[in-house]
């Protein structure tokens, strides 16, 4: 074959895949979406709120795709306690007429006319008090060093329990006005706080946002060790008070494998050799999650100079 001939030869094939690619591959991917996204949070003594939405797809640059024409039934024990037609402009609805305590059992049913149906349940735990809050010791370090405490509660037996510690800081003048609060990033030094094996070895040192199960506990009473940062416990400006609140927080099974799900999620979006970690949901017929929540809370003040 002459030079010219291999020449128009490979240019020929070089062209045939070429227009080929063009014309007759197409890439088809799984836009997903369209599916009724429930979550609501029951917790003892507070009010109901409910969220109904539907899924985008992965190309959307909206969060979520509100409903037009939904609606919302709630039971509690069994018995139907309310049923509205879904508030489109709304992505929270609160419902004061309920009221919910610990060991109610909370199931709500959400559904369009398309004939989308999905529900969600959960039964509240109990709310687990705080017995006392035990100060310890000092630790220094290069950082400024933190104050260690042991919160002490009783763990109920021959249930699995879950939990959730948050801590805050308020500061309050002497007509009681709050100038300001935060949330305190606490030293989790108890063992209840590190991570189960199942949750994979590539979490080393990851912050479970201070959820916790009994898994490790023995005792009928534990204390839960925990530092807080010197730098929270400082005195207050004159006639100020500063409030640190503990706040153990008795989580259903669903909320806390939720929450701990949610956390290695976004966690390995950054690891790419990792495959995407679907949040845990336990809503039939969609997505999203129904969890109780029950709450006990115990505080420490520190008066500044002057307070009355």
């Amino acid at each position: 074959m002459s030079k010219f001939f291999r020449l128009i030869y490979i240019i020929s094939i070089v062209w045939f895949f070429i227009t080929g690619c063009e014309s007759d591959l197409q890439l088809k991917l799984n836009e997903g979406g369209g599916k009724l996204v429930l979550y609501a949070f029951p917790t003892a003594d507070s009010i109901l709120s409910v969220h109904l939405s539907k899924s985008i797809n992965q190309s959307s640059v909206d969060y979520f795709e509100r409903i037009y024409d939904g609606y919302i039934t709630i039971y509690k024990n069994g018995t139907r306690v309310d049923s509205f037609t879904w508030p489109y402009k709304e992505t929270w609805q609160q419902r004061p007429a309920i009221s919910i305590k610990s060991n109610d059992y909370i199931k709500i049913v959400g559904g369009n006319t398309e004939g989308l149906l999905v529900e969600g349940e959960t039964t509240l735990p109990e709310t687990i008090p705080i017995n006392k809050i035990i100060k310890l010791d000092t630790i220094s370090t290069k950082d400024g060093g933190y104050i260690l405490y042991n919160i002490n509660f009783s763990d109920p037996k021959d249930i699995e329990n879950y939990y959730q510690l948050i801590i805050s800081s308020e500061t309050r003048d002497s007509t009681n006005k709050k100038i300001e609060s935060q949330q305190i990033n606490y030293i989790k030094t108890d063992d209840v706080f590190y991570i189960r094996n199942q949750e994979g070895s590539l979490l080393g040192g990851i912050d479970f946002l201070g959820t916790f199960s009994d898994y490790l506990i023995t005792s009928e009473n534990y204390n839960l060790k925990i530092g807080i940062p010197e730098i929270y416990l400082e005195k207050p400006d004159e006639k100020q008070k500063r409030i640190i609140r503990f706040n153990l927080m008795s989580l259903s099974e669903d909320y806390y494998k939720y929450i701990r799900s949610r956390v290695v999620a976004e966690y390995n979006y950054d690891l790419p050799l990792v495959d995407p970690i679907k949040p845990h949901t336990n809503i039939n017929g969609g997505l999203g999650l129904v969890g109780g929540i029950a709450i006990a809370s115990d505080s420490i003040i520190i008066i500044g100079s002057n307070y009355n």
